[in-house]
């Protein structure tokens, strides 16, 4: 598995396209109160929020942590922050600059919902996943240097892959105003002068991100629906960190592409799936001809969980043949076995 294949995982999203339904205001109100290839790689997708596509079940957030405030603890600065555009710059009009970024108040992951969807969210479902997203507004300096230290985009790299026309995008604010930049890989994006490619512009801010969440206290629970025939979005979710409030178990995909139905884990699943989740350990390994983990790496994967977790993520994880669940990061290369199995869980 290459660097550049783990890089493209960053760049599925989801944002609003209805401007006339969704409008910045509301957004911004609201936010107060795929990936399928025909190899899967590492198991799972990047540790993801989602948007949905075909059947879902309702989330509840009555699981094992149910004692804790479904809500905001701590601050509720990340959430916030300035909402992302309803509807984001095509790439071909993209801003391709930051420009200077002095006064740094905050910076929001704005990921492209609509060009990846067989049908649309409702208004009332995309407002519930935009909620739920945290933005980055601590250590923006940190975030600054990162960026400032990035190698130069490499365009050998980028003459050998396939690149994904996402519209993913970062917005940047700066006290009363901002500036949105797309995150596509092979995409050179001037950062404050220096040439910073898109997929590294994103990995920088997820790094920054996940930093935020170990330093800071704040949750705000997934409250979106939870389909099986969805779109993959990064985040920096981790187990043992954050904590998992729901989660559906989807079977495998059929040759045909049919719509799969999300079958909700009761109260005692989720809570032995949670327990498994606070517990990580590392991934085996079973190293094939190609130098490939048979564990982490499978042609036809078996039935895949989605779970929400408490800072509005959804983790997929699936089934590995040595006897764990796996947790696929945004970071190149990392994942985590979870000591369940889905018959441990009732659920095969």
């Amino acid at each position: 598995m290459t660097d550049e294949t783990r890089l493209r995982s960053l760049l599925q999203a989801a944002v609003p396209d209805d401007a006339s339904t969704l409008d910045p205001q509301t957004v911004s109100t609201a936010a107060r109160s795929a990936r399928h290839r025909s190899r899967l790689i590492g198991l799972g997708a990047a540790a993801a929020t989602v948007a949905v596509i075909g059947t879902v079940a309702v989330v509840s957030t009555q699981g094992p942590d149910r004692g804790r405030a479904a809500d905001d603890s701590g601050t509720t600065a990340p959430y916030d922050a300035p909402a992302c555009p309803a509807t984001l710059p095509e790439l071909n009009d993209a801003n391709q600059t930051t420009g200077n970024l002095d006064g740094l108040t905050s910076v929001r992951l704005c990921p492209d919902l609509g060009r990846a969807m067989a049908s649309p969210m409702s208004a009332a479902d995309q407002r519930s996943v935009l909620a739920g997203m945290d933005a980055l507004v601590e250590d923006l300096e940190g975030l600054r240097a990162a960026l400032a230290a990035s190698p130069e985009p490499d365009p050998g790299r980028c003459a050998t892959i396939s690149v994904l026309n996402s519209r993913q995008s970062l917005l940047f604010t700066m006290g009363n105003h901002s500036t949105i930049v797309p995150t596509i890989l092979c995409g050179t994006i001037q950062v404050e002068g220096n040439a910073v490619d898109g997929g590294d512009l994103a990995r920088a801010f997820l790094s920054a991100l996940d930093r935020q969440r170990d330093e800071l206290d704040y949750h705000r629970d997934y409250t979106g629906p939870l389909g099986c025939d969805q779109v993959d979005t990064s985040s920096p979710a981790r187990p043992g960190r954050e904590h998992l409030v729901a989660a559906v178990i989807c079977p495998p995909r059929t040759d045909d592409g049919s719509a799969r139905e999300a079958t909700r884990l009761d109260d005692d699943q989720l809570a032995a799936l949670e327990a498994a989740w606070q517990n990580p350990g590392d991934v085996a390994e079973d190293l094939n001809d190609f130098g490939e983990n048979t564990c982490t790496e499978l042609e036809d994967p078996s039935s895949t969980l989605l779970a929400a977790t408490d800072h509005g993520d959804v983790v997929r994880l699936t089934e590995s043949p040595c006897g764990f669940l796996y947790w696929s990061s945004w970071e190149l290369g990392e994942g985590k076995a979870l000591p369940t199995t889905l018959k441990d869980l009732g659920l095969d």
